[in-house]
């Protein structure tokens, strides 16, 4: 008989179901974004969209929510293989989509250098259309020290973005810990997983309770 599922498991489930739909809306974002011709895509209105950046700003944007909704209900799961599967899934998955936007961000203050032609491109390059992207900064920016300062500053949140989802992935899987706010000392750092904190102050109070009994036979018997 199968066990029914307590509310908090039903809102658990709600709650990813509802991140794998923003998932896969920002997965044909990027899909749209990478469309050359407005009436190709699931999205005609998205693809008119002409700067570029404000397309995949609308991809990162979306893409964010839905990741980030996901590992945060993840870590909220009471078994810890599940937990730990779905922690490492979408860490892993956060990892994979994140590395290309780290690459455009490295390979792009080159190009911004020395721009060429989209057929001088190197494959990579071409398939990224790391000129196509170029030119939104440069829409956006000018040419000048504000574009380069526009670069560095998203390829700085590019690592951030590959970088956090890692640490606190490693962290939930490996140390059963998360980052948040603490109750002593610096209101932010590494924290013990709030359902793991809880289950060890459950097992506290149960082996506390199994203690006691025993102790009054022995008093007695004394």
């Amino acid at each position: 008989m199968t066990k029914p599922l307590k509310k908090n498991e039903k809102v658990q489930i709600g709650l990813l179901t509802l991140a794998c739909v923003i998932i896969v809306l920002g997965i044909l974002f990027l899909v749209n974004a990478m469309q050359e011709f407005p009436e190709n895509g699931f999205f005609p209105a998205f693809c008119e969209i002409d700067n570029i950046i404000a397309k995949y700003i609308v991809v990162i944007l979306t893409m964010a929510c839905g990741i980030m909704l996901f590992s945060n209900v993840a870590i909220t799961i009471e078994d810890k293989k599940l937990r730990n599967g779905l922690t490492i899934g979408i860490t892993a998955f956060s990892t994979v989509l994140t590395v290309p936007l780290v690459y455009v961000f490295i390979a792009i203050l080159p190009y911004a250098a020395d721009p060429v032609p989209f057929e001088e491109l190197n494959p990579l390059d071409a398939l990224m259309r790391t000129d196509r992207i170029y030119l939104g900064f440069v829409d956006w920016f000018g040419s000048d020290g504000l574009l380069w300062a526009a670069l560095v500053v998203m390829l700085l949140l590019s690592l951030v973005f590959i970088t956090f989802p890692l640490l606190t992935g490693i962290l939930a899987v490996k140390n059963e810990q998360t980052l948040g706010f603490k109750k002593e000392g610096f209101p932010f750092g590494v924290i013990t997983l709030p359902v793991v904190a809880k289950q060890r102050a459950a097992a506290e109070v149960a082996e506390a309770g199994e203690e006691a009994p025993a102790a009054d036979v022995g008093g007695e018997d004394a």
